[in-house]
């Protein structure tokens, strides 16, 4: 909608950022009344996890905002293979209490994405900072629009809400889902449900499950995939009360072990049933003032005071810092999701199969055809049996280069990897039933003398171990984790 600028300020010894609107569009009254409001959102926000506005006005009939110029990157440009999950729950705390602020506002922000997440440079003596940008299709709670009032849809597919797709009036809890979806993103690269057709995006955030993070990082604990699930609840009524809940019981969660009733020592506070102990229940009991209890290998980690603190870290702060206890070992280390026997056993599967096809073809090519029912041999004239042999040349050629590249790469880009083994399995199963099938009942007499060699019992045999290989190959394959 516009375009963003970086200009010196001629009253102040500082840089801004100039939000022009494009020329393209300035004409479109929505367009416009949309940018103007943009403005007027921002100025109602004075809080350190939101940008700030210091002018608007017109130029040669260009709309503009001077706003808060912060030195640095934004979420979406991250790489998630160098994110850690302390880092993206950090931005992610920061961000839920800019939503909070403006939910506390009568503001819905209707755009929480990693590219709307500006993150200051550190600096020495000041660390990283989220800063929440772009409220161009914010909504305000005045007498010309309520909070939860119905609004063209214009957030990005891949972080809106169940409600915002379905038309149906939101509250703060959108916001919530989206930036559960932006968590996800920033720890995956891509948001929870992606995919080349919208219509196939859409559908997924109505109906379909939430995918769990752990299964893309391993460094996640499984207690985290709850919080994650909770916050994406298609039933808004089912997640957090708040997205300072959200994010607190996401870093419990990623941080802390609940210990069990029987560990706790004399003095503790009771901590519930066991059903409620369980990684499981993570989700549902941190938020409620949880009683931290310090242990070897605790980390001590400092609380915010004040009004603006969550409620259970004010609980906590006047008897002392918040612990929460550690899991011990690097997170790549605990996983159990990524072991060794899958891909290996997919890879000696695949690597068999190719050598089946390769056998198979160099076995047509040297090998002529055999008069069916009879002893006496019959070979083909070249030019006749040319087109069978590139044929089943390609195919072969075609079937071994997928199981050899992709047994390679279920080691170094699982993904990829994986994806190229079942194709070049189920090519392999579907190579040998077809050359079969022509071999045994094809109506064209030279093609069957062509396959004539297949008919041989030890090639039958051979051909079904290779169906079982490859069938081993297709089930390991898929059973990789990415």
């Amino acid at each position: 909608m516009g375009s963003v600028y970086l200009a010196a300020d001629p009253r102040l010894p500082r840089q801004v950022a100039i939000k022009v609107l494009n020329q393209e569009i300035a004409t479109d009254p929505d367009l416009r009344s949309r940018f103007d409001r943009e403005a007027m959102v921002i100025a109602r926000l004075d809080h350190p996890n939101i940008v700030g506005i210091h002018d608007r006005g017109v130029q040669d009939g260009h709309l503009w905002i001077a706003m808060q110029y912060i030195h640095g990157t934004d979420a979406a440009r991250l790489d998630p293979r160098t994110v850690a999950v302390d880092r993206a729950l950090r931005i992610v705390t920061e961000t839920a209490a800019a939503l909070d602020f403006a939910h506390g506002r009568g503001i819905l922000h209707r755009d929480v994405k990693p590219a709307n997440i500006l993150l200051s440079a550190p600096e020495p003596g000041r660390a990283e900072r989220a800063v929440l940008t772009d409220f161009g299709i914010a909504r305000l709670a005045d007498a010309n629009t309520q909070l939860t009032s119905t609004g063209a849809f214009a957030a990005t597919l891949g972080f809106a809400s169940p409600e915002q797709l379905s038309g149906e009036p939101i509250d703060h809890r959108s916001d919530q889902y989206s930036l559960a979806c932006t968590l996800f993103a920033i720890l995956t690269g891509q948001p929870p449900f992606s995919a080349t057709n919208p219509g196939q995006v859409v559908a997924a955030h109505l109906s379909k499950p939430v995918p769990r993070l752990s299964a893309h990082r391993p460094d996640a604990p499984a207690a985290l995939d709850a919080v994650i699930a909770k916050a994406m609840a298609k039933d808004r009524a089912h997640r957090f009360a708040s997205c300072t809940e959200f994010a607190t019981a996401a870093h419990a969660a990623a941080t802390a072990r609940r210990i069990p009733a029987a560990a706790a020592p004399v003095g503790a506070a009771p901590v519930g049933a066991a059903a409620e102990n369980s990684p499981t229940r993570l989700a549902d009991s941190v938020p409620r003032n949880p009683v931290p209890m310090p242990a070897p290998g605790t980390a001590v980690l400092p609380g915010p005071t004040g009004p603006g603190a969550p409620a259970a870290v004010r609980a906590a702060s006047p008897a002392g810092p918040v612990a929460a206890v550690m899991t011990p070992g690097p997170r790549w280390q605990t996983s159990r999701r990524r072991g060794w026997k899958g891909p290996f056993s997919a890879i000696c599967m695949a690597f068999a199969c190719a050598v089946f096809s390769v056998a198979g073809a160099l076995g047509l090519r040297m090998f002529p055809g055999k008069a069916l029912g009879g002893s006496e041999r019959v070979e083909l004239m070249p030019e006749t049996a040319a087109p069978y042999l590139l044929w089943t040349t390609v195919c072969a050629g075609l079937v071994v280069g997928l199981l050899a590249v992709g047994a390679v790469l279920l080691v170094s880009a699982p993904r990829i990897g994986r994806v190229l083994v079942v194709l070049g399995s189920l090519g392999f199963i579907a190579g040998v039933a077809v050359t079969q099938l022509q071999a045994h009942f094809s109506g064209n007499e030279n093609t069957r003398i062509f396959f004539a060699p297949l008919l041989n019992p030890w090639v039958i045999g051979a051909g079904s171990l290779g169906i079982v290989l490859a069938i081993g190959a297709l089930v390991c394959a898929v059973s990789v984790r990415p």
